[in-house]
């Protein structure tokens, strides 16, 4: 395999609901190589939000331990975790999570700006970024502005800002029509490819799964390979 960008060992989240306690992540055991390209796929409530929220430091597990690049996320302290996730992980969501009053350019800047990245090195980059998604028009354009395809593109963006090693996306296309929908999905891998980025990917989409060079499907907090 590649060098392994992030590796699970017995992972497990554990929810207490009233009395009942739900294994939302059940002992998961999984490796995600450099460049590589994983869909995780499964119902609602499956627990397939859990762990992608848990391999990018956005929870804490219940037990089990998570490696990133080698380094063991779980004895980090909080600071040093908060500088991992924003150099070395790009997060993409369903609701995009743009700031509504930036432009498009303003929040691609924003983690280059956070992470110290010269003023003109940062703008630089930025509308490298959006033009290269198709944006080269709409940089300073506002969220409000821009279609849902293009707030998408905008969220790829910035998540790509700091030259992560890994991408985490939540339901990216949920929010999209079919049309739309194909066409982020086809930019996810050849994002993949050209920036030999690993991408863990969740989705209910079967056809936006498919792009993934690696398929697992998630039941009840486990997963199964496909």
């Amino acid at each position: 395999m590649n060098e392994i960008i992030v590796e699970t060992r017995n992972l497990t989240k554990v929810f207490s609901v009233g009395e009942s306690r739900i294994s939302a992540v059940n002992g998961i055991d999984l490796t995600i190589g450099r460049g590589e390209f994983v869909s995780i796929m499964g119902p609602s409530g499956s627990g397939k939000t859990t762990l992608l929220n848990l391999l990018g430091g956005l929870d804490y597990p219940s037990s089990g331990s998570i490696l990133f690049e080698g380094q063991d996320m779980g004895k980090l302290k909080e600071r040093d975790l908060d500088n991992l996730r924003l150099r070395r992980m790009g997060f993409i969501f369903q609701t995009f999570n743009l700031m509504p009053i930036f432009t498009a350019l303003e929040n691609v800047t924003l983690p280059m700006e956070i992470a110290g990245v010269p003023r003109d090195e940062r703008l630089a980059k930025a509308k490298s970024l959006l033009t290269q998604l198709g944006l080269s028009e709409r940089i300073y354009h506002r969220p409000h502005q821009l279609s849902a395809g293009e707030n998408q593109r905008v969220a790829i963006a910035r998540a790509l800002a700091n030259s992560p090693s890994l991408l985490l996306a939540d339901e990216p296309t949920g929010n999209l029509d079919s049309r739309t929908t194909e066409e982020i999905a086809g930019l996810l891998k050849q994002l993949n490819s050209e920036y030999n980025i690993a991408i863990a990917l969740v989705t209910h989409d079967v056809q936006v799964g498919q792009v993934a060079s690696r398929t697992l499907h998630m039941v009840d907090g486990r997963l199964q390979q496909t």
